[in-house]
């Protein structure tokens, strides 16, 4: 009987579990591990995410006080307009880099040439100013990408039940469209093929498929709708912008007959994430090593409005 109690008394006092805590650690800190790094990895990409906003938003406020009309057709197809800097032997980013020689992709088989340094205009200087706001994150010269177009619009019928929002131009002019996703020429605002256009705006009208989509930075973000090349650049094609204007999702006329006529300048940024404790088993979703980051604003310029009535 003294023994039976002795025994009761014991387990009781928990000396008869001493190795219970030590199980419970094993079996439990694994688990906890995970989800503590997994935590780490989530809050990471948030910040990075929201740091890419930050800055791509930042860089459509600045594009909104530029005038995009100054800068010369074809300009955005040359490499030496691809920089921050204006020094004809440079591609630098930064003021402290002296890079030499093109750090991007070879983009001559869409059409790209060196051409000659000028003064920082309205793409470069968005870019740019992508690349100056953008620290502590990096931009990887041969993964990362930024893309900036101009859109002009004006409204038909405006007043009207029947008012309607038409793009009648998208800038840069020789970079604006990719084949089998852009259905027509922003310049051809009828949509017709007729190159019916703003009589400024004639001589921009091409019938061919430019298969670059506004102006890049490095040529890096690149999709393939079935055509025989990729197309670089934005993400959004013309119509898909169009149809955002004419408030696809809110279809409310009254809405769409008091919009004026106006510009708009938008900025993507493509930035590929890169895990911050590289951890195979958090390959999953938007946490996966390499996968590609692509935030945008759309901002208003004035400068772009198209001085039409209708």
């Amino acid at each position: 009987m003294r023994d039976r109690l002795r025994n009761l008394l014991a387990l009781l006092d928990g000396r008869g579990t001493r190795g219970q805590s030590l199980v419970e650690l094993t079996l439990t800190l694994p688990i906890l591990l995970i989800m503590l790094m997994g935590l780490t990895e989530i809050g990471w990409y948030a910040n990075n995410y929201l740091t890419l906003l930050d800055v791509v938003r930042e860089a459509g406020r600045f594009g909104a006080t530029l005038d995009p009309t100054s800068w010369a057709d074809g300009e955005e197809l040359k490499y030496h307009r691809m920089d921050c800097e204006e020094l004809e032997t440079n591609f630098d980013k930064r003021p402290f880099e002296e890079q030499l020689t093109w750090p991007g992709p070879d983009l001559t088989a869409w059409g790209y040439t060196v051409g000659d340094e000028r003064p920082i205009g309205f793409y470069d200087g968005v870019a740019c100013s992508v690349i100056g706001n953008m620290q502590p994150l990096e931009f990887n010269d041969l993964t990362d990408d930024i893309v900036v177009s101009v859109f002009q619009y004006v409204v038909l019928n405006r007043g009207t039940p029947y008012a309607e929002v038409r793009v009648v131009g998208r800038l840069p002019a020789k970079a604006n469209e990719c084949e089998n996703d852009d259905r027509f020429d922003p310049f051809d605002w009828n949509h017709d093929g007729s190159g019916t256009g703003l009589d400024e705006d004639s001589a921009r009208f091409d019938s061919t498929w430019d298969n670059v989509r506004g102006y890049v930075f490095r040529g890096n973000h690149r999709m393939n709708f079935g055509a025989p090349m990729d197309c670089l650049g934005s993400a959004f094609s013309t119509q898909r912008v169009e149809e955002m204007l004419n408030l696809s999702t809110d279809p409310d006329r009254t809405k769409i007959a008091r919009v004026p006529n106006y510009g708009l300048v938008l900025v993507e940024v493509f930035w590929r994430h890169r895990q911050l404790l590289a951890l195979p088993w958090f390959n999953l979703g938007p946490l996966e090593e390499g996968q590609m980051i692509h935030v945008w604003a759309f901002f208003p310029v004035s400068a772009a409005e198209p001085d039409l009535d209708y």
